[in-house]
């Protein structure tokens, strides 16, 4: 018997995936009943027709940088001061819930892929725990709400996490959908015939865009080109079922709105298959990874995640607004501010790189960021300042009390382990400030940090 002959599939509703589970069958993963721990017998296609430990506190200063503004060092010295009045204890976080401790490490290991229905969400290869803790502190609002591991850059939860208005709201994930689909087979065509034959049935727009992507980890970076033909051949299957609708591009994409297909390729032989609308996704980009290409001649790799929070936050300076910039030194978001002809004051005890010093449209300030004050207000306030994260929000709660900007574009350094807790509290701290329309997110070019936005 060939192997085409040899190969089975399954195509059952979430109503169908009930009744098998009901029957013995595991409806989460289907698979040969002979063998349901093997995933080389896993094959077939499932989808949905529906549109619906305590650590130490933070350490003190590095004793080779006392002053809070001076540079070089060390990134694992970043925490809360001692005696910040806003702070519970040092590091500003309350004691560690005995239950969540107990959970983590367990979630943590989970391997079990998602079932239909769950969330798959994307995140930075080593935040999967940070966004686990995340969606787990979430319960208050969401009591049934559960999250866990699956695999490296990816966890999987119960519900999503949306924000007042309605739209997805995670600080560590890149990328979410929920699962309409979930397609097993270790032929590639047949990987693609499936998921191609779950997609028609869930578009229901006449324009849309499709986007194949695998983990940002080193394992699932090796099957980038897999994915790739997969993408063809969905592509092409897709084309020939839906004549009438509009397949757009990238591009397209960030202008516009469409339905967005989205298949995660969790393994070689499993993917996961949703469709959202673009303009509710987090991130246009194929798995929440936004490659931003600037120019060689920028100051440092810095300017990349200005851009990508200016291109996230949708919109930026415009020519000849007011910006002041802390912690500036060598120089990356002034420089593209600058370059987009946006009127900066550069503030940094360090020098910034010296061709900068020739822009008319530059001053810059060799002092302390917490000790300086504008004359007037700033259209904006950007900050990028390797220190203790609580304090540098007390001072950014300083400008917006005195209204002294009208829009923050800031990124906080979190070199502790409890980042989901300090999330909650840096944005409580700026909203008690009188910050709105507050967002933060672990962008791409973000490492042990987020990106804060926000209006006053």
């Amino acid at each position: 018997m060939t192997r085409q002959k040899q190969r089975t599939r399954s195509i059952s509703t979430r109503g169908e995936a009930r009744r098998g589970a009901a029957g013995g069958r595991d409806s989460k993963n289907p698979r040969d009943p002979k063998n349901p721990r093997d995933p080389k017998n896993a094959r077939g296609v499932k989808f949905d027709h529906s549109r619906k430990r305590d650590p130490k506190p933070h350490g003190q200063p590095n004793r080779a940088s006392t002053h809070p503004h001076a540079r070089g060092h060390r990134p694992g010295a970043v925490g809360a001061a001692h005696g910040a009045p806003d702070a519970p204890r040092a590091g500003g976080l309350a004691p560690r819930d005995a239950i969540l401790d107990r959970e983590l490490p367990k979630l943590m290991a989970a391997t079990d892929p998602p079932a239909i229905g769950d969330w798959l969400w994307t995140t930075r290869d080593g935040a999967e725990r940070d966004c686990i803790e995340e969606l787990l502190l979430r319960r208050g609002s969401e009591p049934k709400l559960t999250a866990r591991g699956f695999a490296p850059g990816l966890v999987v939860s119960s519900r999503a996490a949306r924000d007042p208005q309605g739209r997805l709201d995670l600080t560590f994930a890149r990328q979410g959908f929920a699962v309409e689909a979930l397609a097993r087979d270790v032929d590639e065509a047949g990987l693609a015939t499936a998921l191609a034959s779950a997609a028609k049935l869930l578009i229901h727009s006449d324009r849309y865009a499709l986007q194949v992507f695998v983990p940002d980890t080193d394992g699932g970076n090796r099957l980038t080109q897999r994915a790739e033909r997969i993408s063809e051949q969905v592509a092409l299957q897709l084309a020939a079922a839906l004549p009438s609708a509009e397949r757009i591009d990238a591009a397209e994409l960030r202008r516009s709105t469409a339905e967005l297909v989205q298949i995660c390729l969790c393994s070689a032989d499993l993917a996961a298959l949703g469709v959202v609308p673009s303009d509710q996704a987090l991130s246009i980009w194929p798995g929440g990874r936004a490659r931003m290409k600037l120019g060689a001649d920028r100051p440092s790799r810095s300017a990349r995640k200005l851009e990508e929070a200016l291109v996230w936050l949708g919109t930026g300076p415009s020519a000849g607004e007011q910006c002041v910039d802390l912690g500036a030194a060598p120089g990356g978001w002034t420089w593209l501010l600058l370059n987009r002809r946006a009127r900066v004051i550069a503030i940094d005890p360090a020098r910034l790189e010296p061709r900068l010093l020739e822009q008319r449209r530059l001053s810059h300030i060799q002092g302390s960021a917490f000790d300086w004050q504008p004359d007037e207000p700033v259209d904006w306030l950007f900050c990028d300042m390797a220190w203790r994260p609580l304090e540098v929000a007390q001072m950014l709660g300083r400008w917006a009390r005195k209204r002294q900007t009208r829009m923050l574009v800031a990124n906080f350094k979190l070199p502790m382990k409890r980042k989901a807790e300090m999330v909650l509290r840096l944005r409580e701290l700026l909203a008690a400030s009188g910050y709105q329309q507050l967002r933060t997110r672990q962008l791409y070019h973000d490492r042990e940090e987020i990106t804060v936005t926000a209006r006053v």
